[in-house]
């Protein structure tokens, strides 16, 4: 589940925002989610970070920016919550100027223009104030082991002008997909595993190519485990099918 943000109208008493019932219940669900998110990562502790982008590198963010290091051989980074805040110039120099359908993609699959965790926005790169952003989560399909997090302006073409310090705070974890009580994990053993991303999926075939019938788990966003059903279609291909559908993520070895 995505956070829930409650709706405080446009100005005091318009009656555009939500009722009081409305609005506990999306704090009820926000808490409830980071019990569960809390409690299933017990075994991975969660890790906070800053990491800070100087006005001379926000003049060069096509290049790529590691903001979390690899982990480690084998070891997969599950990135809980990024938040960045933006510092831009004052005038007469003033923020970032961009074009309106560049983003500041954050990933980590080595390819400056996929979303594979999620983004930025323009509008928030071009803040002429200081200003503080979530980003914008794009679930991954593949999460690779021992990769960076890094973050990266898609488009090939550095801001036109402006400069601009740019600060990303996050929360994290790593898994060792080895290591003894892992989901799906092999009590030690140190075969590999892959960790498959949906979005509110009811059917979802992996293609696998393992040349036998995996051990799979499948977890929602909190990282409750889902009951599903998985046909496999043969030892390289199985389906997974779920009801209601959900989003979460695949574990597989």
């Amino acid at each position: 589940m995505a956070r829930q943000e409650i709706n405080l109208g446009i100005v005091p008493g318009d009656k555009r925002g939500d009722k009081l019932r409305v609005g506990g219940r999306k704090i009820n669900e926000n808490f409830i989610e980071l019990y569960n998110s809390v409690s299933a990562g017990q075994a991975s502790p969660v890790i906070a970070g800053k990491h800070v982008m100087t006005e001379d590198e926000s003049n060069r963010l096509t290049e790529i920016h590691v903001i979390i290091p690899a982990p480690g051989s084998g070891k997969i980074i599950d990135l809980i919550s990024l938040i960045a805040r933006i510092t831009p110039t004052p005038p007469p120099v003033g923020g970032l100027n961009i074009y309106p359908n560049q983003m500041l993609n954050v990933t980590t699959d080595g390819d400056t223009e996929t979303q594979d965790w999620g983004y930025f926005p323009a509008l928030f790169l071009m803040s002429q104030s200081v200003e503080i952003q979530r980003m914008t989560p794009v679930f991954s399909t593949q999460l690779f082991t021992d990769t960076p997090v890094y973050v990266c302006l898609s488009g090939g073409e550095n801001p036109k002008s402006g400069s601009a310090q740019i600060e990303l705070f996050f929360l994290y974890r790593i898994i060792d997909p080895a290591a003894s009580g892992t989901p799906g994990g092999g009590g030690g053993s140190s075969a590999p595993q892959v960790v498959q991303s949906f979005v509110n999926q009811s059917e979802i075939t992996v293609v696998h190519n393992l040349q036998k019938y995996p051990t799979v788990v499948v977890v929602d966003t909190t990282g409750r485990e889902l009951i599903s059903e998985i046909t496999h279609e043969s030892t390289d291909q199985m389906v997974i099918r779920l009801n209601p559908a959900a989003s979460g993520k695949i574990i597989y070895s």
